[in-house]
């Protein structure tokens, strides 16, 4: 009889205790064993917290699964699909071709994918914390925080530096605070200029106490142990966004230089594309763990949604679990192939452990509860135990016994020394850059708008001079000419923005002709507006009340059902060159022109068409509070003739529309001629 083939996907607690159970359990002439995870590596992910904290180093975290698994085939390729109805999966090979693999039995054990995208500007501005480079990158951005403050004089920057934000009160989040805590301060007899005062973490959680999983005297046990180690923390406060410079909640602000997300994953792109029952994305099974429906194809872990039969709720997604659920599905395969009945998944839960800061934990195991020193020993003896090699349990052994003495290891590695092309989100009000920084970025502008403001010796406190909207770009005059910024760039609605690096920047727009031609255009656009060099013109355009230029919106306001055919009719019925679109009659929602309307006829847009689908949608639009020299700087940047006038940039309401010939009209009635030349005369009527 041939070997039978069986694929386990994933390579985290589940994956490799099933896999370990397997080659226990078969001789490898019954049965060829292949486990595919993209990491060459078993990450021992409860322990990434003391690597943060350089409590551990980041070798001391993870096991290679060739030596943990011997007699197993570990393959790095990435698994892009399961064919369930005909047992086999497709992968990416090592030449980025897509490949095929029969199998007998799949075992799905790939977990879950972090998705920091649940809170806005989370995924831009925060640190996840669920592989060792997360790990990595997190560390090394702490220490370089520490760096510069030590030689920032300036003492609320400073502060800035060694504010570090956890969002997320579960065990990831109490531990990685803890951490993060005891590895500043515990290090700060080695910088000459931070103080104790100068540091701040704060823990900020959506229920009203930490744990959930643990009893109620542990939480407050943690919660109290963790404040008087200096932790502030946030119980009952939601996140709702996030920006370069903090957290926002529901009513406050919580400014961090350093925000580190423990909430939020999304299901694996595996799971996903898979035929099969799911409850909130979590494959749904069968009590033995077999996929509903399916005779070879099981799911544990994080990925499966599995109910315990000791006591009926669903299984939590932790690794005490996926670990106990791998042991328990590779039995039920190997019955499977003797023809024996398999059996549910039980399980009663041993303990929970969780690492506070400052050498104390809380425990909670075989009926016992322990806190402080002892309940931190008992943990670490746990997590070491479990520790899947002698040779890794002496060496994190001596390591964690080595801190005891020894002070934490401070050096910081760089991790990010290559410039990417990344995104940012920030709120109203922030600075996105300052004026008289070195030029360090090239931002184009996804969603939202902000507003140039400069400063000068008449106005010291600085003046906004133009804003800027979707698809406009800022910050490329300052990097070609090498010189410091020459004005500051704020937010003035939610902002979402791509930043490329310097060197990217430079790049790209050598090689790229379209970029490189509209940058030219831009810097001749910005740098010759009339008022640069008519003091009177700018005097004037700071004078005028952009009051006085509004005129009510053309009629009739546009809906973004209304179809093609429909605002066809609109514009023969109507003189206006253009119509504003909302959806309830007050909102700004989007902008038609007439020039918008052939162009769709042109390009074939069929008669029932939506308007939302071929209209100008959230335009450029003015503030009733703006100034003439801000709608002037609009006109020229963005080239149009008209501009709707908003009541306010949240709310949108529609309150009319400002032309730029009456604007032109105006100056040209209060500024005096150039010398030499004379106002042509009126001809006669």
């Amino acid at each position: 009889m041939p070997a039978k083939r069986i694929v386990i996907i994933g390579g985290g607690f589940g994956g490799v205790k099933c896999a370990q159970t397997l080659r226990g359990q078969l001789r490898p002439g019954d049965a060829e064993l292949i486990l595919f995870n993209k990491e060459n590596h078993l990450v021992f992910s409860p322990l990434l917290a003391d690597a943060v904290g350089s409590s551990l180093s980041l070798d001391d975290v993870i096991v290679p699964l060739r030596q943990l698994l011997p007699g197993v085939q570990c393959r790095t390729e990435e698994v892009k699909g399961v064919d369930l109805a005909g047992s086999r999966i497709e992968y990416e090979s090592h030449d980025g071709q897509p490949r095929h693999l029969d199998y007998d039995h799949v075992i799905l054990a790939c977990g879950n994918i972090s998705n920091l995208n649940v809170v806005p500007g989370m995924a831009d501005h925060a640190f996840p914390l669920k592989t060792v480079g997360d790990a990595a990158v997190l560390r090394t951005h702490v220490l370089s925080a520490m760096e510069k403050a030590e030689v920032c004089d300036d003492p609320e920057k400073r502060r800035w530096y060694l504010s570090f934000v956890v969002v997320g009160g579960g065990y990831s989040g109490v531990e990685t605070a803890g951490e993060i805590n005891d590895l500043v301060r515990s290090s700060l007899r080695f910088y000459s200029n931070i103080r104790d005062e100068d540091v701040s973490v704060t823990l900020i959680h959506s229920r009203d106490q930490l744990l959930p999983e643990i009893s109620p005297q542990l939480r407050e046990f943690a919660r109290k142990k963790m404040e008087m180690a200096g932790v502030t923390m946030k119980l009952n406060a939601r996140v709702m966004l996030a920006t370069g410079e903090g957290v926002g909640l529901k009513d406050d602000f919580v400014r961090g230089g350093t925000i580190v997300c423990t909430i939020g994953s999304t299901t694996s792109p595996v799971v996903d594309r898979l035929d099969t029952p799911k409850e909130k994305g979590r494959i749904l099974t069968d009590p033995d763990m077999r996929l509903r429906g399916r005779a070879n194809a099981w799911a544990i872990g994080d990925c499966a949604s599995i109910r315990n039969a000791h006591d009926g709720q669903p299984s939590p997604p932790t690794g005490q679990f996926a670990e106990r659920q791998g042991r328990q599905v590779a039995n039920n395969v190997v019955r499977t192939l003797a023809g024996e009945p398999t059996r549910p998944f039980s399980f009663k839960v041993l303990g929970q452990l969780c690492s506070i800061g400052g050498h104390s934990a809380v425990a909670e195991m075989f009926g016992f509860k322990l806190s402080g020193f002892i309940a931190w020993f008992v943990w670490r003896g746990v997590y070491l135990f479990k520790l899947p090699s002698l040779s890794r349990r002496m060496q994190v052994g001596f390591d964690w016994a080595w801190l005891l003495i020894f002070p934490r290891d401070l050096s910081c590695i760089k991790t990010d020394v290559t410039e990417r092309i990344s995104h940012a989100h920030y709120e109203p009000g922030d600075y996105i850059i300052k004026q008289g920084e070195p030029p360090s970025g090239f931002y184009v502008i996804e969603q939202g708008e902000v507003e140039i403001v400069r400063s000068s010796p008449e106005k010291p406190g600085g003046e906004v001079i133009a804003a800027l909207g979707p698809g406009n770009f800022f910050g490329e005059q300052a990097l070609l000419s090498n010189r410091p910024r020459g004005a500051s760039v704020r937010a003035r609605t939610p902002v979402e923005v791509v930043v490329m690096g310097r060197n990217v920047f430079t790049t790209i727009s050598k090689s790229l002709a379209p970029l490189r031609n509209a940058l030219t255009a831009a810097i001749t656009r910005r740098s010759s507006a009339a008022w640069q060099e008519r003091p009177a013109v700018l005097a004037a355009l700071r004078e005028f009340k952009l009051a006085d230029f509004i005129e009510p919106a053309p009629a009739p306001l546009l809906r973004p059902t209304d179809s093609l055919y429909e605002v066809t009719h609109q514009f023969a019925r109507n003189p206006s060159d253009f119509f504003f679109v909302s959806p309830d009659g007050a909102r700004l929602d989007g902008m038609i022109t007439l020039t918008d309307l052939l162009r769709a006829q042109s390009n074939g847009v069929k008669p029932e068409t939506p308007l939302a689908d071929f209209m100008k949608k959230d335009p450029a639009s003015l503030a009733v509070t703006d100034t003439a020299l801000i709608a002037a700087s609009a006109f020229r940047e963005h080239g149009f003739k008209t501009l709707p006038v908003v009541a306010d940039k949240t709310g949108r309401r529609i309150v009319g529309v400002v032309r730029v010939r009456k604007l032109i009209a105006k100056v040209l009635e209060v500024v005096p001629p150039p010398t030499g030349l004379t106002v042509p005369p009126v001809p006669p009527a």
